[in-house]
């Protein structure tokens, strides 16, 4: 395998998991703001 092609697959792996944990941060403060609006109320 050349050198170019692993570290594309490195790289897309990186960028996948960067990906999937931003959407879990965004998750979490979703139901932060959600939990604080039913709080206010």
């Amino acid at each position: 395998m050349e050198e170019k092609t692993m570290v594309n697959d490195i790289l897309e792996g990186t960028k996948s998991e960067l990906t999937c944990y931003q959407t879990v941060i965004n998750e979490t403060e979703n139901m932060r703001i959600k939990a604080n609006d039913y709080a206010d109320s």
